[in-house]
């Protein structure tokens, strides 16, 4: 199997493009809809709120890298949310956090987060250690929290959290600037939701 670069997926290499402003207010947000209100892509549904996130737009990097795969953003006014979903050309994704696949791929989104301190994209991180999120979603994601130093916006909570569904990898990348004080119990909300919403979810 050739090996694909990372690099060309802008979701995969952290920090590879400006967060957009997170005072947006969701009626603008709205505009930015790419998707049908109920959306259904490739097995996996991604409806236009959840709890009092909206969806924004869809970013598609399989056409110039098959196997990168695609992203939709959500976002609450505090929390930014990626989704991405990939297979970077991996078969067989087991479902769950912890096949090796799935470990693999943590722990090479959290070296991305180090490179991009050491290419300028972050003034700085902070590792803080392994996260489980409470409830259903503890047992179905592998996380880690960081603290990121970003150019313009600051001081930011980051939470990264990976597992393996219905055949591809789907990464979360939940930013929150830490001027606005958010809640991690929301970010943790929004990840618990969103797998519940899918279906035949393990």
């Amino acid at each position: 199997m050739a090996q694909l670069n990372r690099s060309q997926n802008p979701g995969l290499i952290e920090g590879a493009r400006t967060l957009p402003a997170f005072r947006m207010a969701l009626a603008a947000l709205a505009l930015l809809l790419a998707l049908p209100a109920a959306a259904l892509e490739s097995g996996f549904d991604f409806p236009t709120t959840i709890g009092d996130f909206a969806r924004g737009p869809r970013t598609n990097y399989e056409e110039k890298a098959p196997g990168l795969g695609y992203s939709v953003v959500y976002m609450n006014g505090r929390w930014k949310a990626d989704i991405f979903v990939y297979d970077i050309g991996f078969a067989n994704i087991p479902d769950g956090p912890s096949s090796p696949a799935v470990v693999g791929q943590l722990a090479q989104a959290s070296g991305d987060i180090e490179e991009a301190v050491k290419r300028g994209v972050y003034r700085g991180s902070e590792d803080r250690g392994a996260l489980r999120v409470p409830g259903t979603a503890g047992a179905k994601l592998a996380c880690r929290a960081f603290t990121i130093d970003h150019p313009d916006l600051g001081s930011t909570d980051s939470l990264l959290c990976i597992t393996g569904l219905h055949g591809k990898f789907v990464k979360f990348r939940m930013t929150g600037p830490a001027a606005m004080q958010p809640k991690r119990a929301e970010a943790e909300g929004f990840m618990t939701r969103w797998l519940e919403k899918q279906r035949n979810s393990f």
